[in-house]
């Protein structure tokens, strides 16, 4: 049998010969492209970053905007405010904790910087959603739902006139919701342990300073509940007529008239009890 090719030549090399070059020609093609991208002008690859945005791809997004930084003038006041601001953009936009961090730097940086800024109102409120979205469980410290309503205030008072007011508005009240139902896991928490008083405590701070809160029914049963227990019927039956008349088809209504049923029975056998 006769072979063909070279003297020496086998498939096995010229396949890794094959693969080599390609390799080394997209290495080339590869380098091409980033020096494509350093020398072209940089409102271009800004416009290039804000596609690969949009088109979710947030890390090479950053790479593009951060090789942009050092090409801009420190005193420029117009790229380079939108530079930053698309960064901490891109940051929030990729989600998780550590990136969230990122962007509240970012936010934060631009307002230092660029205070005066057609579009600080965003900042402020991207500053105040990153530390939203970092917020804890309910059952969890509630710190940064602290923080994150003081920074949704500052849009209203440092910007009246945006539009981002009213988004503000709602996540304050989203905030609420939050600080609501973390106090009322923790008088949950007495209420199992029949520290009545505690618990009482807790649902009463909540009907005073929470009084948008989406579940002030099951606080109205509870709290009337726990007066049931230390013997103050009629606080009780208040905070339970107050719950019919908000929640009339809430079947904790049918809860609180077995609840008052069954205080009535004890206290009918403790009064047959005495001699």
């Amino acid at each position: 049998m006769t072979r063909t090719g070279r003297p020496g030549s086998s498939p096995a090399r010229t396949i890794a010969a094959a693969l080599v070059v390609l390799v080394v020609a997209a290495g080339c093609a590869g380098t091409g492209k980033k020096k494509q991208s350093q020398m072209a002008p940089p409102e271009e690859v800004f416009r290039q970053a804000l596609a690969k945005i949009e088109k979710k791809k947030y890390y090479t997004a950053r790479n593009l905007l951060q090789s942009l930084l050092p090409r801009v003038p420190p005193d420029d006041r117009d790229l380079l405010p939108k530079i930053q601001l698309a960064i901490a953009d891109a940051y929030f936009k990729d989600g998780g904790l550590l990136n969230y961090g990122e962007a509240l730097n970012g936010y934060r940086n631009f307002l230092t910087y660029f205070p005066d800024h057609p579009r600080a109102d965003h900042a402020q409120f991207m500053v105040a959603m990153s530390l939203y979205e970092q917020v804890l469980a309910p059952d969890r410290d509630q710190a940064l739902t602290l923080k994150a309503i003081d920074e949704f205030r500052k849009v209203e008072s440092v910007f009246p006139d945006s539009l981002y007011v009213e988004k503000a508005r709602r996540k304050i009240q989203d905030c609420y919701g939050q600080l609501a139902e973390h106090e009322r896991l923790v008088g949950r928490f007495y209420q199992r342990r029949k520290a009545w008083n505690a618990a009482i405590d807790r649902y009463r701070n909540i009907l005073i300073q929470y009084p948008r809160f989406e579940e002030t029914p099951q606080v109205l049963f509870d709290l009337g509940v726990c007066l049931l227990k230390i013997g103050r019927r009629t606080e009780a039956e208040a905070f339970f007529d107050r719950l019919a008349r908000e929640a009339p088809q809430d079947g904790l209504i049918k809860k609180a008239e077995q609840a008052l049923a069954r205080d009535a029975h004890r206290r009918k056998k403790a009064e047959e009890s005495q001699p």
